[in-house]
């Protein structure tokens, strides 16, 4: 029923207390409560529902675009809010204002949120309900909501991993304590993602504090629960890991004295370290999904009554008036002054609205800044003892290098060499930082702690070799096997950052990336964003990409589509071409406190040369970091044609450069090095001072990088230097075929770079 005839219903109560209670006496059917503890509990729910009857009203009025409703499950918030510890995280979905409330968010920040008010804490960048509050431990919330039960359990192992956190740390010596309970509510409907199941696996494999409590008022939208579960019964697909230390738990989410024991009994569960809880909590839905659904046009008129007769908020103060612990009077007295209070909170926001700019929108999508890259590398530097000069003497009486000097004083190497020494000097650096993915260990957990039986076993060390001898020396803690899941290896990085460190997860190819797409795009990319700055999200995601795998790698090891992930605000995706930017590259990426997708070509690793053309190279020094959105030119001085690319075609472009020179033919080469950001004041001074461009790069045309690269030059001042067409030379429209013939087939190759180069300078 609606609110006020909800409050008018109870001030007319006129059923007699069976009791007078004490303000300060525990009550034994209140688990030990007290009167004054429950009033304050009730007040936090009427709160939360006056609150969403004001959203209402500024809709009405223009001054609110979205409305979604908390009514039915104030109740449940409220106990989990009483319950936990105000640094046990919470991961919430978009009905919680109540627990917002009872955790002590402040009214103002609400209202401020209803309207997309900029002074608000996530700066009116999300819609309502979605808040993110550092200091009250609410997690950045989003509207894709199965994602977030992967990121409670990734917390909670989190939590739970013995690697320290460090003083220089984003949050100096973690986040959260290491006995918090992470809680997750979501509705039923979400828990059918794939998402959810992977979740409530990873905690009971984990054997982590986490609680998943199921909001089940039987409805997702117009979906009822039993077309998603065998008798509707939502804890069916995870009945199996009871076995091993789930607890799945049935609860009257409408009954506040059966909620106050049975929540006390699952946080006491999971924080004694038992494993994780499955709740399904029978809740209801006061008013329809959203302010765009009308559940009376397909819920049963029945059932309808039912949700309104049960609810909790309802079913709650009738049981306090019959039990002594409040008045009518005083309740009507509270919402009383709820109500004076909700409105000025309202007129106050309402008044002071200013929009958002353009500039102000963009400032919270990226924190990237190079100078900041560089300070946290000295904080980092300077807080390390390492002496690496005696280390490295270590790893190569180790057997882990040929050479027993420092990497920038290693000579010259190939990629792998210089990727799999930074790893080194990362893990050096910081007990911060940690690895992990596929096959990224040298041996299985069980294996490496019997290291005297597996002496003589090279191990893996990665599937090309990038992390070899890394789990060997740092030991199994900071570069250890995941599950073969990539949504969850993001994830899993995703709750080392928000317990503060510095992960570096590893997806095997690019190929392989798409499991995890929601993750990434949904709420990795978008957590500085959707929590206006609070929240920032440093992780390096390594990952190989691309072709001129001798034919090997065809359809599924051959992906290099890097326009699919420069699509994604808040991702910055990173391209080397050779040893010496990887490493420098490599170290920005770590400092970065965004995202960074560091994409690696396999037919770089190994190679000494192009067909000729020497490849390898020497790393900077320890404390020299590239920044990002700076391209490296090859033959500035040359002018016939410039050649725009990045990448393992850089490699190829600086062969067919020898072959054009013998034609007569002088290119200059532009290596973009990073594509996000993107250096267009190098894209555009090529374009002016050569006159003709081609833009080169091995993914295909359609969704690519290169239509983006050209753009630059044809929507600015590059257009009116041209002298010919900006010319694009990429994949053909086909997954790479397998084969000797594969590759020359679908990719660019020196003879096309050549041939293409060609044209442009003979026919214009």
């Amino acid at each position: 029923m609606e609110v006020l005839a909800l409050i008018d219903k109870v001030k007319n109560y006129n059923g007699k207390a069976t009791k007078k209670v004490k303000a300060t006496e525990p009550l034994s059917e209140y688990s030990g409560k007290t009167p004054k503890e429950l009033k304050a509990m009730l007040r936090s729910m009427l709160m939360a529902r006056r609150m969403e009857r004001e959203e209402k009203l500024l809709l009405r009025k223009g001054y609110n675009r979205f409305f979604i409703g908390c009514g039915g499950k104030e109740m449940c918030d409220v106990v989990f809010a009483e319950y936990l510890r105000p640094d046990d995280p919470f991961f919430g979905y978009y009905r919680n204002k109540a627990f917002d409330v009872h955790r002590g968010v402040p009214l103002e920040w609400k209202m401020l949120e209803a309207i997309g008010d900029p002074r608000s804490p996530n700066k009116g960048l999300q819609i309502p309900s979605h808040p993110a509050y550092q200091e009250y431990a609410i997690i950045p919330q989003s509207s894709p909501t199965g994602g977030h039960a992967l990121d409670t359990a990734a917390v909670a192992e989190a939590i739970k991993h013995p690697l320290p956190v460090s003083e220089q740390s984003h949050h100096p010596g973690g986040r959260f304590p290491k006995d918090a309970v992470s809680l997750m509510c979501i509705g039923e409907g979400s828990t059918s993602e794939m998402e959810f199941g992977k979740a409530v696996f990873y905690a009971t494999f984990y054997k982590t504090a986490c609680i998943f409590a199921v909001y089940n008022c039987g409805w997702a939208i117009s979906v009822a629960v039993d077309e998603q579960f065998p008798e509707g019964d939502i804890s069916a697909p995870h009945q199996g890991l009871t076995k091993y230390g789930l607890k799945i738990m049935k609860c009257d989410g409408t009954d506040i004295k059966e909620c106050l024991v049975k929540f006390a009994e699952a946080i006491d569960y999971t924080r004694s370290g038992n494993g994780p809880v499955f709740m399904d909590i029978r809740t209801t839905r006061e008013g329809s999904h959203s302010g765009s659904d009308d559940q009376s046009f397909y819920m049963d008129p029945v059932e309808q009554d039912w949700h309104t007769y049960n609810d909790s908020l309802l079913k709650t103060c009738n049981m306090f008036i019959e039990d002594g612990v409040i008045t009518p009077k005083e309740i009507g007295e509270i919402w009383d002054e709820l109500d004076k209070e909700v409105t000025a909170e309202s007129q106050k926001a309402v008044k002071g609205f200013k929009p958002k700019t353009v500039e102000f929108i963009k400032s919270f999508v990226y924190s990237y800044n190079f100078d900041d890259c560089q300070a946290t590398w000295k904080k980092f530097r300077d807080a390390c003892k390492v002496d690496r000069v005696k280390k490295y003497k270590e790893f190569h009486d180790k057997g882990y290098f040929p050479s027993s000097e420092i990497p920038e004083k290693a000579g010259p190497m190939t990629m792998r060499f210089a990727i799999n020494y930074t790893l080194f000097d990362l893990m050096l650096l910081t007990k911060d930082t940690l690895m992990f993915g596929e096959d990224v260990a040298d041996f299985s957990a069980h294996m490496i702690e019997e290291n005297k039986k597996y002496a003589d076993m090279k191990g893996k060390g990665g599937v090309f070799l990038i992390s070899k001898n890394l789990q060997k020396e740092f030991g199994n803690e900071r570069c250890f096997n995941t599950p073969l899941e990539e949504a969850g290896i993001l994830s899993r990085a995703s709750g080392h950052v928000y317990q503060g460190r510095r992960p570096m997860p590893e997806i095997q190819f690019l190929d392989y990336m798409s499991p995890a797409y929601q993750m990434l795009k949904d709420r990795i990319c978008t957590t500085y964003q959707r929590s206006g700055g609070t929240f920032k999200m440093p992780m390096v995601i390594r990952c190989t990409y691309g072709g001129y795998k001798q034919g090997a790698g065809a359809f599924w090891h051959s992906e290099s589509n890097l326009g699919t992930w420069m699509n994604i605000p808040g991702l910055l995706v990173v391209v080397p071409s050779n040893s010496y930017d990887a490493a420098g590259l490599l170290k920005t990426a770590w400092a970065s406190d965004d995202p960074v997708l560091f994409c690696e070509s396999v037919a770089l690793y190994n190679r000494r040369d192009w067909e000729g053309v020497p490849m390898e190279a020497e790393l900077p020094e320890i404390d020299e970091l590239i920044p990002f959105g700076v391209a490296k030119t090859y033959d500035e001085e040359n002018s016939d044609v410039g050649v725009i690319t990045f990448g393992a075609t850089v490699q190829m472009c600086r062969k067919a450069s020898e072959v054009l020179r013998e034609k007569g033919i002088n290119i200059r080469i532009v290596d973009l090095r990073t594509v996000k950001p993107m250096d267009e004041e190098a894209i555009l001074k090529t374009a002016e001072d050569c006159g003709k461009v081609l833009v080169l790069t091995e993914e295909r045309f359609a969704g690519g990088s290169a239509a983006t690269i050209a753009s630059v030059i044809t929507s600015g001042n590059g257009l009116f230097h041209l002298e010919a067409p900006v010319k694009l030379l990429t994949a053909i429209d086909a997954r790479v075929a397998y084969g000797v013939d594969g590759d020359e087939a679908c990719l660019p190759t020196v003879n096309k770079i050549v041939a293409a180069v060609e044209e442009l300078h003979l026919n214009y």
